[in-house]
């Protein structure tokens, strides 16, 4: 009775979620995060730079977009290719964009602002590898304690494919580490996943790649901080009965 109860209130709230804040015009590709009070914090593609929105309020009201990466009006962004945004313990928040900054190809670019968004960090570039990351594709996890954890379809090869899965910590949110490969060849066109436990160890989700009659799903998973991962998981019980 009592987990029907729940439910039957779950439901009611998903049904009447209210109506509809805009955050801001001229904006796509948006990405959420939310602190452990609530509030809520929208990163996007907006009039061609990386900006983001904050609530205060719980998602009632929301500030005037700060831009977190300016990329001269030139960033670009669809099919999951646009910013990353993710909140620490002490509410830093942590923006991540694929952006071509004084190149022809776009890296992927992090930026730390802990006063609110009113200021940015310097953009600090994540893969190590410069111009290997074209693809875009990429996902941001952040600790409570401030380490950055990022994932992105990188196009160095591993094994029988051309590209592979690169990973990379950001410490404090200014320090880089240098990346490491995970898996190979992965799917070209999937953006991975990832998420950090409370003991601030990361999981990292992949869609296989390469020649297959079916591209299946595995997780890795790292239980000391991200210096190494162990084998990978595969998630799907069922075939994914999907080859591109």
């Amino acid at each position: 009775m009592r987990i029907a109860a729940l439910l039957m209130a779950a439901s009611a709230v998903w049904a009447d979620p209210g109506a509809a804040v805009t955050v801001a015009g001229q904006a796509k590709q948006p990405q959420v995060a939310v602190d452990a009070d609530g509030g809520v914090y929208v990163a996007m593609l907006r009039e061609g730079n990386i900006e983001v929105s904050i609530s205060t309020d719980r998602g009632k009201t929301f500030s005037a977009p700060s831009v977190a990466i300016d990329a001269k009006g030139a960033a670009k962004g669809g099919m999951q290719r646009g910013p990353r945004i993710a909140v620490d313990g002490k509410r830093g928040i942590y923006v991540t964009a694929p952006v071509a900054l004084g190149g022809t190809e776009s890296d992927l670019w992090l930026t730390v602002s802990r006063d609110g968004g009113k200021t940015w960090s310097a953009p600090l570039r994540v893969n190590d590898a410069p111009g290997k990351a074209p693809e875009c594709l990429h996902w941001l996890a952040v600790s409570a304690d401030g380490d950055a954890h990022v994932a992105w379809i990188d196009s160095r090869p591993m094994g029988a494919g051309p590209n592979s899965l690169a990973y990379a910590r950001v410490t404090g949110g200014t320090k880089a580490e240098k990346s490491q490969q995970l898996a190979g060849p992965v799917c070209e066109c999937c953006a991975p996943g990832v998420s950090v436990d409370a003991k601030g160890n990361p999981l990292v989700i992949y869609r296989e790649g390469g020649k297959k009659s079916e591209r299946e799903i595995y997780a890795l998973i790292s239980t000391n901080e991200g210096k190494s991962f162990g084998k990978p998981v595969r998630i799907n019980k069922g075939d994914s009965k999907v080859d591109g």
